[in-house]
């Protein structure tokens, strides 16, 4: 039987780049970015945008907020990805995949799913119910290289949890919580609490 190849949503590295001088958590999001990220983004093959910097796989990273706590996410052993072992992270995301054109809106449909993926939720909001607080656009290391994070927050009426229980454990934790685990936190975790919790950049949210 023939192998499927991953197909994930990507855009041209060289059209974020004439948007954004900045690297790291960007918070301020440029009008065309939203406006034109619809019609710039299109599929390609998955192993070829891992090893092309030529072009940014875009991922979805939520911050789910209750009471004033995010939704933190520490990865077990028992996860395949030796790499993030214990690592904790509070943005919910991931790729988005052909199968998300289903719905009109790509990106609002890519959202739902991924969160009804990870999450324990019925009614997950889509990309246009939510707050883009800004965009994480690294080039630390060959994976940010070839990753653009959509930074979206969703504040939430009561808590949800996380699915596989059985590969990680969620906790709601506050700003210095989170900040006093910042070395296990992963790279983007890092870079949006120091770019955004850190400095008080969201709203409602003191650090």
């Amino acid at each position: 039987m023939e192998e499927t190849i991953e197909r994930v949503l990507v855009v041209k590295t060289d059209w974020i780049h004439s948007l954004y001088d900045k690297r790291g958590f960007i918070p301020d999001i440029h009008p065309e970015f939203i406006k034109e990220l619809p019609e710039r983004a299109f599929f390609m093959e998955r192993p070829d945008a891992e090893i092309d910097p030529s072009f940014r796989q875009v991922i979805s990273y939520t911050l789910v907020c209750f009471k004033g706590k995010y939704l933190t996410v520490t990865r077990h052993d028992t996860q395949g990805e030796a790499r993030l072992h214990n690592k904790m992270s509070f943005g919910i995301g991931g790729h988005i995949n052909p199968v998300d054109e289903i719905e009109t809106d790509i990106l609002d449909s890519g959202l739902k799913r991924e969160l009804s993926e990870e999450l324990n939720v019925d009614a997950p909001p889509g990309f246009n119910d939510l707050e883009v607080l800004g965009l994480i656009c690294s080039d630390a290391n060959e994976v940010s290289r070839v990753h653009l994070g959509v930074v979206l927050r969703w504040d939430v009426n009561e808590p949800v949890e996380i699915r596989e229980t059985d590969k990680m454990h969620g906790e709601y934790l506050a700003p210095d919580e989170i900040g006093r685990h910042h070395d296990r936190l992963e790279n983007w975790s890092q870079l949006v609490y120091d770019g955004l919790i850190r400095r008080s950049a969201c709203p409602g949210i003191s650090g």
